[in-house]
């Protein structure tokens, strides 16, 4: 009797899924093995805000305060931790020739970037969750609207990571990075605090990346109502994570100069 023999079964393909996981895992393990980057992206963020709580906290009570607080915490923890380390990171890795070993295989662009990105991301929101039960042990009062700075924190974590993405393009190093991200943190602080004055450009202030992340704030600390300005204020943050990310994908450099 002939037996038919089986044909060799065909090695499964790593789903997209599956892909980025694998980039992002191996993108942690290098950031843990890197002291320089691990002091950035972990542990600077978070003294930074136990120090603006340490010497602020008394004077933040009220919905006002309290929005203010956060948004200068997150702002500082995010502009170090995802912003700078993301910026460094694709730098670095673009000298290393790892980012074109990596386009050669079979993930796509995209995938890549999710792979390198994520990670930061996640590593920041972990801090920033700390950070949170950290200021409520402290007595700071809980957002009115918790929705609404959730989608704040993500979205602008979201905006550094492809504004990171845009800054690296201008990379040559991760030398650099402390030169190339500082028009970017000027602009966020500067606009940040400009909320702050009634000088008569409060609408366009809103546009701004930090004029935005404030109002958003202050709306979800039940500090202002949720109106056009708020509405407003969403889709200027919105517009500061797309258009960098579109803009660094048609420029974006796989290879060093």
């Amino acid at each position: 009797m002939t037996t038919l023999a089986e044909a060799p079964s065909t090695p499964r393909r790593p789903s997209t899924a599956g892909r980025i996981t694998s980039i992002a895992l191996m993108e942690l393990r290098i950031i843990f093995r890197n002291k320089t980057v691990l002091l950035g992206a972990v542990l600077m963020p978070i003294a930074m805000a136990v120090y603006i709580f340490y010497f602020g906290a008394e004077q933040m009570v009220g919905p006002s305060a309290n929005a203010v607080m956060a948004g200068l915490t997150l702002m500082i923890v995010a502009l170090l931790g995802v912003y700078l380390t993301a910026t460094t990171t694709i730098a670095t890795r673009r000298e290393e020739l790892f980012l074109k070993r990596l386009r050669s295989g079979e993930s796509s662009d995209t995938v890549i970037w999710l792979g390198m990105l994520a990670p930061i991301v996640a590593l920041v929101a972990g801090q920033l969750a700390i950070i949170a039960v950290g200021f409520g042990m402290a007595g700071m009062d809980a957002p009115a609207r918790p929705l609404v700075v959730l989608g704040t924190v993500l979205g602008f974590l979201v905006l550094c990571a492809t504004v990171g993405m845009l800054t690296s393009i201008y990379t040559p190093s991760a030398a650099a990075a402390q030169i190339t991200t500082l028009p970017f943190l000027a602009v966020v602080i500067g606009t940040f605090f400009w909320t702050a004055f009634d000088d008569g450009f409060e609408a366009l202030s809103r546009l701004t990346p930090g004029g935005a992340l404030q109002n958003l704030l202050m709306a979800g600390w039940g500090a202002t109502e949720l109106d056009l300005t708020v509405a407003g204020a969403a889709v200027a943050l919105l517009a500061w994570t797309v258009l960098p990310y579109l803009a660094a994908a048609k420029r974006f450099r796989w290879e060093k100069r």
